[in-house]
């Protein structure tokens, strides 16, 4: 998993297969952000993305003793929330889209696709958890220009700070999240970060 070594990967994975609490807090924490940035992507609905998410991770804990390894356990919670998402575009997003609309997202549901939403979804997470490690004030003026979509003139006045001191912030947090991503490429995260902030 992402922020674990593999062996402590394996001791969750089994306490996962025992039915313990540790485990299904492990795997949530891990994948739940994640897959509700994966089931979002399909239905464009965050509110019932999220329960999706829960609904999936409720249907796994009652089959814990019949998994093994981490990768099946991820494996099959975004086969869930995938299936999940398609039900409710079917079941519940007729009014608002036409039968050709839906016939053409089940369509374009194709393996490389679901894999390449699914790299999207945990490098988000990933960019996420960053996020929320930033300093209070750095993160919070980070949130509103990329997340919320407001100028640096706007937040200066609703935090009441000056325009100067939003641009360092701003300076502050980039330089935070390359130093976090160095094993990357500067070319792929800007890339990588400009992509999610645009589609948030």
């Amino acid at each position: 998993m992402r922020t674990v070594s593999l062996y402590k990967a394996n001791e969750y994975t089994l306490s996962f297969q025992r039915g313990e609490e540790k485990g299904f807090d492990f795997f949530f924490r891990e994948l739940f952000p994640s897959l509700c940035f994966f089931a979002n992507r399909m239905i464009i609905n965050k509110c019932e993305a999220e329960d999706i998410a829960s609904v999936a991770f409720m249907k796994i804990w009652k089959r814990h003793n019949q998994f093994n390894n981490a990768k099946n356990i991820r494996a099959y919670l975004y086969q869930i929330v995938r299936n999940d998402c398609l039900k409710f575009l079917q079941q519940n997003d007729r009014r608002s889209r036409t039968h050709r609309e839906i016939k053409y997202l089940t369509l374009v549901d194709t393996k490389a696709n679901r894999e390449a939403d699914i790299i999207r979804a945990e490098l988000y997470s990933c960019l996420y958890g960053a996020l929320n490690n930033l300093p209070t004030e750095c993160r919070k003026v980070f949130m509103m220009l990329y997340i919320e979509g407001k100028s640096a003139k706007k937040i200066a006045k609703e935090l009441k700070l000056s325009i100067s001191t939003v641009k360092t912030q701003k300076a502050r947090g980039l330089a935070m999240l390359r130093k976090k991503f160095i094993p990357f490429t500067s070319i792929f995260f800007l890339l990588l970060f400009s992509y999610f902030f645009c589609c948030m």
